[in-house]
């Protein structure tokens, strides 16, 4: 994928909505292409986890063990919490299609930050939100 369809795939992505466009573009240029074959496990819960991953193509199950607890498509994203923390992961994640995934690395996270600190703030403002909408639950 170009930068800039990593760009425009960012910005529709919840968890990157409000960060400047010049930040997004220099984000982009740092994600790593993934592409995964349906039903990979691309990890388990309790692995260690250092990396959110942004789905460009394709769809997952967020699971523990056979308790489904999400399906995600394009556009959405997974192991946020990686990127704040090096915790194990708090679910497994179970592709059910062919997938192309973006993957951000905590390492080149931090690094962004450091640079374009309105990511960090983008980030909790979205993680404060789920927290509100589970809350609600």
């Amino acid at each position: 994928m170009l930068t800039v369809e990593k760009t425009l795939l960012l910005k529709n992505a919840e968890l990157f909505q409000e960060i400047a466009d010049e930040s997004l573009a220099s984000i982009a240029a740092l994600l790593e292409e993934q592409s995964v074959e349906a039903g990979t496990t691309l990890f388990d819960k309790g692995e260690p986890g250092h990396a959110l991953y942004v789905i460009a193509e394709g769809s997952v199950k967020v699971h523990d063990g056979n308790h489904e607890l999400a399906v995600l498509h394009e556009n959405d994203f997974f192991g946020e919490l990686s990127l704040l923390d090096a915790e194990p992961r708090s679910a497994s994640i179970t592709t059910l299609s062919d997938c192309l995934l973006l993957r951000l690395e905590q390492a080149v996270f931090y690094e962004a930050v450091a640079l374009y600190p309105d990511v960090l703030k983008g980030i909790v403002r979205t993680l404060c939100r789920r927290l509100r909408r589970m809350d609600a639950k």
